[in-house]
């Protein structure tokens, strides 16, 4: 099957199926993983004979009437008579990726590791959207990252996410630029008073048409788009108006906290952009706060100490966010001027564990220690609160007390009603 090495073979080959024979057939995407770290290790001609050998050891695997191509380096595609039946299909994948796996050949030391996307044919769709929609299967495996080799059978939930994916891509930068991206503030609620002088602002898609777009389908769009940055200045252009409009109006001061994203965070110059936001509104640089991701400052030291000097040498204040969520770094709490550690709410899931009490317990004190404040977030029992009280804890975020509200819910609560959380009649 060696002169089917091109994708006008595949072509024609796809093309003459009859409607019936379609509904037979799939075509699989295949492409070998980690090739250009064997090509690098073994040379680009040992490259070449691997996939030569891939080839063969498909092609011996295949039936009648099926046919493998390979298209260019590292990738083929194959037609295959295939069954409907899932557990089959998977029974097939297992057996052909470990024929290529298991190789018996001294030429090639290491394990051959792949990745399948299977569509099933159906009629009416042509050659290059069933390419697609295999290499698509492929691609957006959820284990693709996370196992040597891996799977997918196309279905409606890979079509509905992508063609979904493809509609906020376009609307996304229209959003931003009609005020449709706006945010929602959460309260922290003060342990000593009871009362709400700060909030976390919350990026929210509120489309006059489909009405509230999940964080978790717009924030990756927003990120893999390159957009994020104009995102959040202009949430953050929205916290300045607001809190210079409550000071004006309510004669009172509420801290905000914005969060930085991993992508301004990594931009050399992203302060110069936050700054002309700023001085635009002249809003009052206490009542503004910035939240950098554990996740994003880990092993970045020298990033973070640069971020954090040049933020609060203008007057902000900052917090290290998620504290707790995964390996926590304390080297950045010993090199930066952080102002507030923000408790991971990870750490308020197990009530009576006297471990997980042992390890807030320690948290808090080594913050108050370093002059830091506290916020224990996302905290949901009334259980935690009593006992964050009793170890000095400063604040709490979470739907115990208050979930995200929009702006004018809060100016209503808190600044016309000055409502506070009554904390002495909060049992333990």
């Amino acid at each position: 099957m060696s002169e089917n090495k091109n994708e006008q073979a595949l072509r024609e080959r796809y093309d003459a199926l009859s409607a019936q024979e379609r509904r037979e057939y799939s075509l699989i995407s295949l492409k070998i993983k980690r090739f250009p770290v064997f090509n690098r290790l073994y040379g680009r001609r040992a490259g070449d004979e691997l996939m030569d050998k891939v080839f063969e050891i498909v092609s011996g695997w295949l039936g009648d009437g099926d046919c493998i191509f390979r298209l260019r380096l590292n990738y083929f595609n194959i037609l295959l008579r295939f069954p409907r039946d899932y557990e089959a299909v998977f029974q097939r994948m297992i057996d052909i990726n470990a024929r290529i796996r298991d190789m018996d050949d001294p030429r090639f030391p290491c394990k051959v590791y792949c990745g399948f996307g299977i569509y099933p044919l159906e009629e009416g769709v042509d050659f290059l959207t069933a390419q697609y929609n295999a290499d698509l299967a492929r691609i957006k495996c959820p284990e693709r990252d996370f196992r040597n080799s891996h799977f997918e059978v196309y279905g409606l939930s890979i079509q509905d996410a992508e063609l979904r994916y493809y509609d906020l891509s376009e609307l996304v930068r229209p959003a931003i630029e009609q005020g449709h991206i706006k945010f929602y503030l959460q309260p922290k609620v003060d342990l000593r008073t009871g009362e709400v002088r700060s909030a976390e602002a919350l990026m929210r898609w509120e489309d006059p048409v489909r009405g509230m777009i999940p964080v978790s389908e717009f924030l990756p769009v927003l990120e893999s788009n390159g957009i994020i940055d104009l995102a959040d200045l202009s949430v953050f252009a929205q916290v300045c108006a607001t809190i210079n409009r409550w000071i004006e109006t309510y004669g009172k001061k509420i801290q905000i906290s914005v969060n930085l994203s991993a992508s301004m965070f990594n931009y050399l110059y992203f302060f110069k952009q936050y700054r002309e936001v700023h001085e635009k509104y002249n809003t009052p640089a206490d009542c503004i706060e910035f939240e950098l991701l554990e996740s994003i400052v880990l092993n970045q030291v020298e990033r973070v100490t640069q971020v954090v000097n040049e933020l609060r040498e203008y007057g902000f204040s900052c917090s290290l966010d998620d504290f707790g969520s995964g390996f926590s770094s304390y080297s950045v709490l010993t090199h930066s001027e952080i102002g507030v550690l923000k408790i991971d709410r990870s750490l308020f899931q197990q009530e009576g564990n006297g471990r997980e009490r042992t390890i807030l317990r320690h948290i808090i004190a080594t913050a108050r220690e370093l002059g830091m404040r506290t916020v224990a977030e996302g905290v949901e029992s009334r259980s935690y609160v009593e006992y964050l009280r009793s170890l000095g804890c400063d604040f709490i975020q979470g739907y115990v007390f208050y979930r995200p509200m929009p702006v004018e819910e809060f100016e209503e609560r808190f600044l016309r009603r000055g409502e506070t959380v009554p904390l002495e009649e909060i049992q333990s």
